[in-house]
């Protein structure tokens, strides 16, 4: 009982004493933001990157020295020229354009470029928010230059392929496969990972990682290092990347591999890994009219089956195969029939469906008809979702 009194006379002189301190003053403006954490990133590859990039590196031992040197400034200067004039004249155009009429480019869905090569630039500015992007193309894929083994000539050579790699991008906003490769073979850029890398740096990026992938026989893909003495069946590359500040870590994936429908029975991890890719945005841009025939029907069914949307113009898959009671589908531009390059092509019935007037332009050049400005594009997006939709990490 004493002890009960004693325990109510310890509570009452508390509150007593609590009541007694003075009232904190209350906080009526905003909370205080909260820090953003900031990715740390590879500044050696980020520095070697932004040297083929034209832009001037961090201050260190290893590339500190290119930004005083008279030719690598040239290079820059004609690499910033380029950039500005195809931010003007058409990524800006390309930017406003996908806000109006793109859902979801902000979304972190999976970006899905086949025949896309090493054209990271585009699928960026159609989709800046894709958590990652796999690109597929022919080209090998190659490494980044060993700046700090080389001497000024060799970063002027390096950087002059570099530059030359770019004709067809600066003149018809596509790369053309054959030109590509050779110039790849015939150059210091020995694979598509310096010109992605380049296009990221240039997208005001920084580099996170950079990492050889490779598919396993489960057609899982794998880092390369561990997959020493293992069989691999197709390889490739993987950067990852950031802005200066946030939170938010993409990627890009780029794979050498063939994927028509002989080289997806060839390569049944290949098929298994395309197969398994989860719901995904697509792009297609001068797909050469590949999924127009039978040669490539499997990677046309993967595309049709993993899409919540596809972005194309009319290279990419014949419109006779969107089922209209599958897709919605919006077009836009102008269509004309291909030239002699692909003159087996006629699609008479994209042509029909291009007599509606009410078919708004399209406001920049992109894809073949760059010359003519004949530009189409199509936009289909799936009336009911029948695969899951989450992030590709």
């Amino acid at each position: 009982m004493q002890f009960l009194r004693l325990f109510l006379l310890l509570v009452f002189i508390s509150g007593s004493l609590l009541s007694c301190r003075p009232k904190q003053p209350v906080v009526t403006g905003p909370h205080p933001e909260k820090e953003i954490y900031r990715i740390p990133y590879d500044t050696l590859k980020d520095d070697i990157v932004s040297v083929i990039s034209g832009i001037i590196p961090g201050k260190n031992k290893c590339a500190g020295w290119v930004d005083s040197f008279p030719a690598w400034q040239k290079f820059a200067a004609k690499m910033d020229s380029g950039f500005t004039y195809l931010d003007t004249s058409r990524f800006v155009k390309m930017e406003k354009w996908a806000d109006a009429e793109i859902d979801g480019r902000h979304d972190s869905t999976l970006l899905f470029y086949p025949f896309g090569g090493p054209d990271f630039l585009n699928a960026n500015i159609f989709y800046p928010s894709a958590s990652v992007y796999l690109l597929i193309g022919l080209e090998p894929p190659g490494m980044l230059p060993q700046v700090c083994n080389m001497q000024a000539t060799g970063i002027v050579e390096y950087t002059a392929d570099i530059w030359n790699s770019l004709s067809d991008l600066f003149l018809r906003s596509y790369f053309i496969t054959g030109h590509m490769i050779d110039a790849l073979k015939k150059s210091e850029v020995n694979g598509t990972l310096p010109v992605i890398a380049m296009f990221v740096k240039r997208r005001g990026y920084r580099i996170v990682s950079v990492n050889d992938v490779a598919l396993d026989s489960a057609g899982v893909l794998q880092y390369a290092d561990s997959m020493k003495n293992r069989k691999i069946f197709s390889h490739g590359v993987r950067i990852d990347f950031a802005r200066d500040t946030g939170k938010f870590l993409q990627s890009v994936v780029y794979l050498k591999a063939d994927i028509s429908d002989k080289g997806l029975a060839d390569n049944p991890p290949l098929n298994k890994y395309l197969s398994s890719i989860p719901a995904c945005h697509t792009y297609l841009k001068a797909a050469s009219y590949l999924m127009h025939g039978r040669d490539f029907s499997g990677i046309r069914n993967i595309i049709l089956d993993k899409s919540i949307s596809v972005l194309q113009d009319d290279s990419g898959i014949a419109y006779r195969f969107f089922d209209k009671n599958t897709w919605d589908i919006k077009l836009f531009g102008k269509y004309s029939r291909p030239g002699k390059e692909f003159s087996w092509i006629n699609e008479t019935d994209l042509a029909e469906a291009y007599r509606d007037t009410s078919i708004n332009p399209v406001p920049f050049t992109l894809g073949y008809n760059w010359r003519t400005r004949a530009i189409n594009l199509l936009y289909a997006t799936k009336k009911k979702l029948q695969i899951p939709l989450y992030n590709y990490n």
